[in-house]
Protein backbone atom coordinates (compact mmCIF):
# COMPACT_ATOMS: atom_id res chain seq x y z
CA UNK A 1 0.00 0.00 0.00
CA UNK A 2 1.47 3.50 -0.63
CA UNK A 3 1.94 5.62 1.89
CA UNK A 4 0.38 8.94 2.47
CA UNK A 5 3.36 10.86 1.34
CA UNK A 6 3.60 8.88 -2.27
CA UNK A 7 -0.24 9.24 -2.21
CA UNK A 8 0.30 13.07 -1.61
CA UNK A 9 3.01 13.09 -4.79
CA UNK A 10 0.83 11.46 -6.57
CA UNK A 11 -2.15 14.08 -6.36
CA UNK A 12 0.02 16.74 -6.56
CA UNK A 13 1.98 15.09 -10.49
CA UNK A 14 -1.99 14.20 -11.62
CA UNK A 15 -3.15 18.24 -10.41
CA UNK A 16 0.04 19.63 -12.05
CA UNK A 17 -0.33 17.60 -15.08
CA UNK A 18 -4.08 19.34 -15.53
CA UNK A 19 -3.34 22.42 -14.75
CA UNK A 20 -0.73 22.00 -17.47
CA UNK A 21 -2.76 21.32 -19.99
CA UNK A 22 -2.92 23.21 -23.24
CA UNK A 23 -6.43 22.04 -23.47
CA UNK A 24 -7.83 22.40 -20.79
CA UNK A 25 -8.60 20.21 -17.60
CA UNK A 26 -12.10 18.81 -18.94
CA UNK A 27 -10.41 17.83 -22.27
CA UNK A 28 -7.29 16.55 -20.47
CA UNK A 29 -9.83 14.06 -18.80
CA UNK A 30 -11.86 13.34 -21.87
CA UNK A 31 -8.64 12.41 -23.88
CA UNK A 32 -8.12 10.18 -20.88
CA UNK A 33 -11.30 8.61 -21.20
CA UNK A 34 -12.62 10.15 -18.54
CA UNK A 35 -15.15 12.49 -20.04
CA UNK A 36 -17.07 12.77 -16.81
CA UNK A 37 -14.41 13.98 -14.79
CA UNK A 38 -15.15 11.34 -12.16
CA UNK A 39 -11.68 10.44 -11.27
CA UNK A 40 -11.35 14.21 -9.70
CA UNK A 41 -13.04 13.01 -6.96
CA UNK A 42 -10.43 11.75 -5.35
CA UNK A 43 -8.46 15.41 -6.01
CA UNK A 44 -10.78 17.96 -5.77
CA UNK A 45 -13.66 18.74 -3.86
CA UNK A 46 -16.60 19.68 -5.24
CA UNK A 47 -19.95 21.30 -4.24
CA UNK A 48 -23.43 22.36 -5.86
CA UNK A 49 -22.02 26.12 -6.46
CA UNK A 50 -18.91 24.28 -8.61
CA UNK A 51 -18.13 21.07 -9.21
CA UNK A 52 -14.39 19.67 -8.99
CA UNK A 53 -13.72 20.53 -12.91
CA UNK A 54 -14.46 24.06 -12.65
CA UNK A 55 -12.62 24.32 -9.82
CA UNK A 56 -9.28 23.06 -10.94
CA UNK A 57 -10.22 25.13 -14.24
CA UNK A 58 -10.31 28.37 -12.55
CA UNK A 59 -7.10 27.45 -11.04
CA UNK A 60 -5.31 26.16 -14.49
CA UNK A 61 -6.82 29.84 -15.93
CA UNK A 62 -5.13 31.65 -13.25
CA UNK A 63 -2.01 29.52 -13.35
CA UNK A 64 -1.30 30.23 -17.06
CA UNK A 65 -2.41 34.14 -16.96
CA UNK A 66 0.09 34.49 -13.54
CA UNK A 67 2.91 33.37 -15.95
CA UNK A 68 1.77 34.64 -18.73
CA UNK A 69 2.27 38.63 -16.73
CA UNK A 70 5.31 37.55 -15.22
CA UNK A 71 7.15 36.74 -18.55
CA UNK A 72 5.07 39.99 -20.37
CA UNK A 73 7.34 41.57 -17.29
CA UNK A 74 10.07 39.90 -17.52
CA UNK A 75 10.16 40.57 -21.52
CA UNK A 76 8.96 44.02 -21.35
CA UNK A 77 10.61 45.61 -24.91
CA UNK A 78 9.78 41.92 -27.11
CA UNK A 79 6.07 42.36 -25.19
CA UNK A 80 5.50 46.16 -26.59
CA UNK A 81 7.02 45.33 -30.01
CA UNK A 82 5.14 42.21 -31.14
CA UNK A 83 1.89 43.32 -28.96
CA UNK A 84 -0.08 41.65 -25.87
CA UNK A 85 -1.94 39.21 -28.06
CA UNK A 86 1.31 37.73 -30.09
CA UNK A 87 2.80 37.51 -26.47
CA UNK A 88 0.10 35.43 -25.05
CA UNK A 89 0.65 33.13 -28.16
CA UNK A 90 3.91 33.08 -27.60
CA UNK A 91 3.73 31.86 -23.96
CA UNK A 92 1.35 29.40 -24.51
CA UNK A 93 3.50 27.84 -26.97
CA UNK A 94 6.39 28.08 -25.11
CA UNK A 95 4.33 26.43 -21.84
CA UNK A 96 3.88 23.33 -23.66
CA UNK A 97 7.65 22.57 -24.65
CA UNK A 98 8.87 24.31 -21.22
CA UNK A 99 6.32 23.94 -18.22
CA UNK A 100 7.49 25.67 -15.07
CA UNK A 101 9.49 23.60 -12.64
CA UNK A 102 11.09 25.63 -10.39
CA UNK A 103 9.34 26.68 -7.54
CA UNK A 104 10.07 30.31 -8.41
CA UNK A 105 8.71 32.30 -11.30
CA UNK A 106 12.17 34.44 -11.65
CA UNK A 107 12.68 31.27 -13.97
CA UNK A 108 9.84 30.63 -15.75
CA UNK A 109 10.95 32.63 -18.69
CA UNK A 110 14.66 31.36 -19.09
CA UNK A 111 14.25 29.52 -21.86
CA UNK A 112 12.53 32.00 -24.12
CA UNK A 113 15.32 32.83 -25.65
CA UNK A 114 16.78 29.62 -27.08
CA UNK A 115 12.75 28.78 -27.69
CA UNK A 116 12.41 31.30 -30.17
CA UNK A 117 15.77 31.11 -31.59
CA UNK A 118 15.68 27.48 -32.36
CA UNK A 119 12.54 25.02 -31.57
CA UNK A 120 10.26 24.55 -33.80
CA UNK A 121 6.92 25.62 -32.42
CA UNK A 122 8.57 29.15 -32.16
CA UNK A 123 9.10 28.74 -36.12
CA UNK A 124 5.71 31.18 -36.75
CA UNK A 125 7.44 33.57 -34.70
CA UNK A 126 10.34 33.56 -36.30
CA UNK A 127 9.09 33.81 -39.22
CA UNK A 128 7.06 37.16 -38.50
CA UNK A 129 9.78 38.89 -36.08
CA UNK A 130 13.27 37.41 -36.70
CA UNK A 131 14.69 39.92 -34.33
CA UNK A 132 12.60 38.05 -31.18
CA UNK A 133 15.13 35.80 -30.07
CA UNK A 134 17.65 38.26 -30.42
CA UNK A 135 15.94 40.83 -27.72
CA UNK A 136 14.61 38.19 -25.46
CA UNK A 137 18.28 36.98 -25.66
CA UNK A 138 19.33 40.87 -24.39
CA UNK A 139 16.38 41.16 -21.78
CA UNK A 140 17.11 37.94 -20.34
CA UNK A 141 20.83 38.89 -19.71
CA UNK A 142 20.06 42.26 -18.58
CA UNK A 143 17.70 40.63 -15.78
CA UNK A 144 20.68 38.21 -15.09
CA UNK A 145 23.07 41.25 -14.36
CA UNK A 146 20.30 43.27 -12.44
CA UNK A 147 19.81 39.92 -9.72
CA UNK A 148 23.69 39.56 -9.86
CA UNK A 149 25.91 38.97 -6.57
CA UNK A 150 27.52 42.08 -5.73
CA UNK A 151 31.53 42.72 -5.41
CA UNK A 152 34.26 45.22 -4.46
CA UNK A 153 34.51 47.22 -7.87
CA UNK A 154 38.28 47.75 -9.27
CA UNK A 155 39.81 51.30 -8.89
CA UNK A 156 42.60 52.62 -10.55
CA UNK A 157 44.62 53.17 -7.13
CA UNK A 158 44.51 49.51 -6.79
CA UNK A 159 46.53 48.95 -10.05
CA UNK A 160 48.97 52.17 -9.66
CA UNK A 161 50.89 50.35 -7.22
CA UNK A 162 51.09 47.26 -9.53
CA UNK A 163 55.25 46.44 -10.21
CA UNK A 164 55.97 46.92 -14.03
CA UNK A 165 56.96 43.46 -14.17
CA UNK A 166 53.89 41.98 -12.91
CA UNK A 167 51.75 43.48 -15.65
CA UNK A 168 52.38 40.57 -18.17
CA UNK A 169 51.56 38.25 -15.76
CA UNK A 170 47.71 40.13 -14.77
CA UNK A 171 44.57 38.16 -14.90
CA UNK A 172 41.44 40.77 -14.29
CA UNK A 173 38.31 39.44 -12.76
CA UNK A 174 35.43 40.86 -13.67
CA UNK A 175 31.73 41.59 -11.85
CA UNK A 176 29.56 38.38 -11.66
CA UNK A 177 26.99 40.90 -13.92
CA UNK A 178 29.28 41.00 -16.62
CA UNK A 179 28.15 39.85 -19.76
CA UNK A 180 28.95 39.51 -23.47
CA UNK A 181 25.89 39.43 -25.71
CA UNK A 182 26.36 39.09 -29.76
CA UNK A 183 23.28 39.73 -31.25
CA UNK A 184 22.68 39.54 -35.09
CA UNK A 185 20.09 42.43 -34.98
CA UNK A 186 20.13 45.67 -33.63
CA UNK A 187 17.57 45.25 -30.77
CA UNK A 188 19.56 47.02 -28.40
CA UNK A 189 18.28 50.15 -29.98
CA UNK A 190 15.11 49.20 -28.51
CA UNK A 191 16.83 49.16 -24.97
CA UNK A 192 18.77 52.32 -24.95
CA UNK A 193 15.83 54.89 -23.66
CA UNK A 194 14.43 55.01 -27.21
CA UNK A 195 11.38 53.20 -26.77
CA UNK A 196 9.47 54.56 -29.78
CA UNK A 197 11.73 53.03 -32.51
CA UNK A 198 10.14 50.64 -34.83
CA UNK A 199 11.66 47.32 -34.34
CA UNK A 200 14.74 46.62 -36.89
CA UNK A 201 13.89 45.79 -40.84
CA UNK A 202 17.39 44.25 -41.23
CA UNK A 203 20.46 42.38 -39.28
CA UNK A 204 23.28 44.49 -38.28
CA UNK A 205 25.59 42.31 -35.80
CA UNK A 206 26.47 43.68 -33.08
CA UNK A 207 28.42 42.90 -29.57
CA UNK A 208 27.42 44.04 -26.44
CA UNK A 209 28.32 44.32 -22.73
CA UNK A 210 25.53 44.17 -20.12
CA UNK A 211 26.60 44.95 -16.25
CA UNK A 212 25.46 46.89 -13.36
CA UNK A 213 26.81 49.55 -11.91
CA UNK A 214 25.19 49.97 -8.31
CA UNK A 215 21.36 49.71 -9.00
CA UNK A 216 21.40 50.55 -12.30
CA UNK A 217 22.05 47.79 -15.50
CA UNK A 218 24.40 49.53 -18.24
CA UNK A 219 24.86 48.04 -21.88
CA UNK A 220 27.50 49.76 -24.42
CA UNK A 221 27.86 48.27 -28.02
CA UNK A 222 31.37 47.54 -28.49
CA UNK A 223 34.20 47.58 -31.72
CA UNK A 224 34.81 44.06 -32.90
CA UNK A 225 38.32 43.99 -31.04
CA UNK A 226 37.50 44.93 -27.71
CA UNK A 227 34.47 42.35 -27.89
CA UNK A 228 37.59 40.11 -28.69
CA UNK A 229 39.81 41.53 -25.89
CA UNK A 230 36.77 41.46 -23.08
CA UNK A 231 36.20 38.01 -23.95
CA UNK A 232 39.51 37.09 -23.47
CA UNK A 233 40.06 38.75 -20.74
CA UNK A 234 37.09 37.19 -19.07
CA UNK A 235 38.25 33.59 -20.18
CA UNK A 236 41.15 34.36 -17.70
CA UNK A 237 43.92 35.30 -20.65
CA UNK A 238 46.66 37.63 -18.89
CA UNK A 239 47.08 40.90 -19.84
CA UNK A 240 50.23 40.30 -21.98
CA UNK A 241 48.74 37.85 -24.52
CA UNK A 242 45.80 40.31 -24.17
CA UNK A 243 48.66 42.77 -26.05
CA UNK A 244 49.91 40.56 -27.97
CA UNK A 245 46.09 39.60 -29.59
CA UNK A 246 46.01 43.46 -30.27
CA UNK A 247 49.31 43.49 -31.81
CA UNK A 248 48.16 41.35 -34.44
CA UNK A 249 45.67 43.98 -35.46
CA UNK A 250 47.06 47.15 -34.60
CA UNK A 251 51.13 46.58 -34.37
CA UNK A 252 52.96 46.87 -31.04
CA UNK A 253 52.73 50.10 -30.27
CA UNK A 254 49.04 51.15 -30.93
CA UNK A 255 48.16 47.78 -29.21
CA UNK A 256 49.77 48.83 -25.74
CA UNK A 257 48.05 51.89 -25.56
CA UNK A 258 44.72 50.20 -26.88
CA UNK A 259 44.95 47.77 -24.09
CA UNK A 260 45.84 51.19 -21.31
CA UNK A 261 42.82 52.92 -22.53
CA UNK A 262 40.24 49.86 -22.56
CA UNK A 263 41.91 48.37 -19.36
CA UNK A 264 41.14 51.82 -17.53
CA UNK A 265 37.50 52.24 -19.31
CA UNK A 266 36.91 48.56 -17.48
CA UNK A 267 37.94 50.09 -14.57
CA UNK A 268 35.82 53.27 -14.88
CA UNK A 269 32.89 51.48 -15.93
CA UNK A 270 32.82 49.02 -12.90
CA UNK A 271 33.22 45.73 -14.82
CA UNK A 272 36.40 44.66 -12.60
CA UNK A 273 36.57 43.37 -9.42
CA UNK A 274 39.65 43.62 -6.76
CA UNK A 275 41.15 40.08 -6.49
CA UNK A 276 41.49 37.76 -3.34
Amino acid sequence: MASGAQRLADAQRAIARLVRAPEGVRAALAEAGDPECESLAELVRGDERLSAAMRLEVYAAAYFHRIREALESEYAALTGAIGAAAMNDLVASYLLVHPSRDPSLRWAGARVPEFLASHEAAEPFRRRWPWAADLARLEWARSLAFDAADAPPLERRDLSSLPSEAWSDLVVAFQPATQLVRLEWPVHRLLDGARSLAPPSAPEPATLCVWRRDEAVLQRALDPLEAELLGHAQRGEPFGELCERAAQTLGELAAAERMGALLARWVDDGLLVKGP
